[in-house]
C-alpha cells in the first residue's frame, strides 16, 4: 500500500466531510434533511462529471482521481447519513421519508448519468 496515496484519499476525505458537514449546518431541516440530500446530488453529479470526462480520454494520474473521486466526494456523499435520516424522517413524517429516498436514489443516479453525459460530450 502506498501511503501517498492513502494520505490524499485522507486529505480529500476530510475536506468532504468539512463539506458535507457545513452543507448539513447551512441548509434547513425542518421537513427534509436537505444537507444530506443536496450533498448526495451534487456529489453524484460531480463524481458523474469527473469519471466521465476521465471515461471520455482525459488524463488525470490515480492521484486525481483518489484525491478528488475516493476521498473529497467519496466523503462529501454519505449512505450512512441518508440511511439515518431516512429512518428519523420516518417515525416523525413517513410521507416525507418516501419523497426524500426516492428523489436521493434516482435523483443522484440520474444526475451521475448526466454529469456522466455532459463531460463524454465536451472531450470527445
Amino acid at each position: 500500500m502506498d501511503l501517498r496515496l492513502v494520505a490524499l484519499v485522507a486529505a480529500g476525505g476530510a475536506i468532504g466531510a468539512v463539506a458535507r458537514y457545513a452543507l448539513q449546518q447551512w441548509l434547513p431541516s425542518d421537513s427534509l434533511p436537505w444537507g444530506t440530500m443536496t450533498a448526495n446530488l451534487v456529489g453524484s453529479l460531480l463524481l458523474g462529471i469527473l469519471l466521465g470526462a476521465v471515461a471520455a480520454g482525459l488524463t488525470v494520474g490515480d492521484e486525481v482521481i483518489l484525491l478528488f473521486g475516493t476521498g473529497v466526494l467519496g466523503a462529501f456523499t454519505t449512505m450512512s447519513a441518508f440511511a439515518v435520516d431516512s429512518i428519523r424522517l420516518a417515525e416523525t413524517n413517513p410521507s416525507s421519508t418516501l419523497i426524500m429516498i426516492s428523489t436521493t436514489i434516482l435523483g443522484s443516479i440520474t444526475l451521475a448519468w448526466l454529469g456522466w453525459r455532459f463531460s463524454t460530450s465536451i472531450i470527445a
